[in-house]
């Protein structure tokens, strides 16, 4: 099959959506597929992905109006040129440009892979997405229950699809541990709790800086390292100086690849308000690493509580000091969550599985001859 890719993310955000992206197109070009992965010009989504796949796979659209002629008729050459058989969207503007750009070929096959639920009750959203519409993948069933709640989205239009990583081997040991305490200002005696995720409401990171204080209290061994960047980092380094708690958190920054980081952490701290699946978990499970979380959207799906993970109920910052002071009184706990956890990532969440649904779901939309929803 010939894939194209469209992601309107801004210039500077790579998530974990841009990550799907990147971790199913290697998947599919290595089993012999043609990948395409279109994405704004100078953006960090591309960037990204330049290390991952050839430059003539990756190609710069310029996005803006959700309707703009130029770009429809841009993607609209690029399905031609390029015999485009399937095209995998992101966001609204994604389905809307893409699709409208399918429908226009009159063959092209479209799918919405939903990493958070962009549906509304509007008009434009019922008559004009079951419409541009083939199929969609998400990572959870919560998920696939929000997108189909207005009704104009069919849940047998929606196939759940976990998400799947590649092994790492990234085991905690002594080097590790040294290489990030020492890349970070830290200890050998500090445990560290990694916090993965962009500095955005969504992901909760005030939650968790107001946790702090309760956990240091009783815990001043305990240090935090916030990894990401976005739009609340001014925001999160003004709370950490009217909480003083900055000799016990450090701001990482967005990084290429955090899994050196979890190799040498103790702990992965995850207290989202809202996540349809949550990746960074999974990279954590992937890890060894014991997981606290909030017990949201698909969060539930993605551990097991008491084998792999502790859940609290989110925005509630005492639980979530309650649950990470649990773990540090017993370090038996920790190490048989971090060891369930990694079972569990072992057991469920198979890259190559992953991709064997994600090949399979979309040679089967490809198949059908009419599409989905209303007429």
């Amino acid at each position: 099959m010939n894939i194209l890719f469209l992601n309107s993310i801004d210039v500077a955000t790579y998530g974990g959506m841009e990550e799907w992206i990147r971790l199913v197109a290697m998947g599919l070009k290595k089993r012999g597929h043609t990948v395409t992965v279109c994405g704004r010009p100078r953006s960090e989504f591309l960037r990204r992905l330049r290390g991952s796949l050839p430059d003539e796979d990756l190609c710069p659209v310029a996005v803006s109006a959700d309707f703009h002629p130029g770009t429809i008729a841009h993607i609209r050459r690029l399905i031609q040129e390029r015999r485009i058989d399937v095209v995998i969207t992101n966001f609204n503007k994604d389905i809307r440009l893409g699709g409208l750009a399918a429908r226009w070929t009159g063959k092209a096959k479209v799918i919405w892979s939903a990493g958070l639920d962009i549906t509304r009750d509007k008009w434009v959203h019922r008559i004009l997405t079951p419409r541009l519409l083939d199929g969609i993948i998400v990572p959870s069933a919560a998920l696939k229950r929000q997108i189909t709640r207005h009704g104009y989205l069919p849940p047998e239009m929606v196939e759940v699809i976990p998400i799947g990583l590649k092994d790492t081997k990234a085991h905690p040991e002594l080097d590790r541990r040294f290489e990030l305490r020492e890349r970070f200002g830290f200890t050998l005696d500090h445990v560290v709790a990694v916090t993965s995720g962009r500095f955005v409401e969504q992901k909760g990171h005030r939650y968790l800086l107001d946790a702090v204080p309760y956990i240091v209290a009783e815990h001043p061994e305990i240090r935090f390292l916030l990894l990401g960047d976005g739009p609340l980092r001014e925001s999160l380094e003004a709370q950490i100086a009217r909480l003083d708690i900055s000799e016990y958190v450090a701001l990482a920054g967005m990084l290429d690849s955090v899994d050196e980081v979890l190799a040498g952490a103790d702990l992965m701290i995850h207290p989202s308000v809202e996540e349809p699946f949550g990746i960074a978990i999974l990279e954590g499970m992937r890890a060894g690493l014991p997981v606290v979380a909030s017990d949201v959207g698909g969060i539930p799906e993605v551990v097991c509580t008491d084998t792999s993970a502790l859940l609290v109920p989110p925005r509630e910052p005492k639980e979530l000091a309650r649950a990470v002071k649990h773990l540090l009184d017993w370090p038996d706990l920790m190490r048989y969550l971090g060891e369930g956890g990694r079972n569990r990532w072992e057991k469920l969440f198979n890259y190559e599985t992953m991709i064997d649904r994600v090949e399979a779901n979309l040679a089967r939309v490809r198949g059908q001859e009419e599409v989905h929803g209303p007429a």
